[in-house]
């Protein structure tokens, strides 16, 4: 509105002249107040612009903070995911798509940054409950991973166990279109596994690694690859394969020394450490 607005030389007391008050112009511009249609279509009158143009700037606006948002939870860069959902009234979501990404990205805040299961929980409820009789996208899957991870910290394991398995069957049915895609289900395929491993399911959590390992090599994807390695080599060792899991520690050591992933190289070694295990010679890997 704003940029229309200026675009024709008019003052905010111009534009709401006998529509409505300046204020309202200052809260809609800023994005604090949804006018009325009858105002609505006397305001983009006067501006000379359909109704559509300003819709479809909002909805515009929107898809790209979740956009961005969804970037920053795949970065874990946790805060800025939370700085920028706070800027979206959920009053004025709209769309199913709009709830549904809200949902999930305030349930995922929750329970990575803020280790809140209850919060966690809510949300991730709130997608699945209110959504789940329709058709199943990357939004409920990950949402029923998360709840199954939620549960596990509040140790309804039997719970837990359900959800995440029935989140990994789901994630079957979804081909790998484009990096955000391929990223999301990287993402569910290591967390399904990572908590395999923690359930002691070492095999169900090397077959959800492999297929992750075989989605990153048929992309050229590097994105989690040296965690993945990482699950591989614990699971493992927990299989007694003490010989394959040195291996698989050494190369989740190199690529996380070549992405510079500082959080999974002290893992690593700690890990290596645990299990007694030769420092990695580079040399070899």
């Amino acid at each position: 509105m704003r940029a229309y607005r200026k675009a024709r030389g008019l003052s905010q007391a111009a534009l709401s002249k006998d529509i409505c008050t300046q204020a309202t112009i200052s809260l809609i511009e800023k994005r604090n107040k949804i006018p009325s249609m009858p105002i609505l279509m006397k305001l983009c009158a006067r501006l000379g612009i359909s109704i559509n143009e300003v819709i479809v700037e909002n909805n515009y606006r929107l898809g790209r903070l979740f956009g961005e948002i969804g970037k920053a939870i795949r970065d874990r860069h946790y805060r800025t995911a939370e700085a920028r959902l706070d800027t979206i009234k959920f009053n004025s979501l709209k769309e199913r798509d709009e709830l549904k990404a809200y949902y999930y990205f305030r349930g995922e805040i929750q329970l990575v940054n803020h280790r809140n299961t209850d919060e966690a929980i809510f949300n991730f409820g709130m997608l699945l409950n209110q959504f789940g009789g329709q058709k199943q996208d990357m939004y409920m899957v990950m949402g029923r991973l998360g709840l199954g991870l939620a549960y596990m910290e509040k140790q309804a394991f039997d719970k837990a166990d359900l959800l995440v398995e029935q989140a990994v069957t789901d994630l079957a049915q979804f081909e790998a279109d484009g990096l955000e895609a391929i990223q999301n289900q990287l993402r569910v395929l290591l967390n399904a596994a990572s908590f395999f491993q923690k359930r002691q399911r070492a095999t169900r959590a090397l077959k959800l690694v492999d297929n992750g390992i075989k989605l990153s090599m048929a992309n050229s994807s590097f994105y989690l690859l040296e965690e993945l390695f990482e699950v591989k080599a614990m699971s493992q060792l927990a299989l007694k394969d003490k010989q394959s899991a040195q291996r698989n520690l050494y190369v989740a050591y190199a690529l996380a020394t070549i992405s510079s992933n500082n959080r999974v190289l002290h893992r690593v070694y700690q890990d290596a450490t645990d299990n007694n295990i030769p420092p990695l010679p580079l040399s070899e890997v």
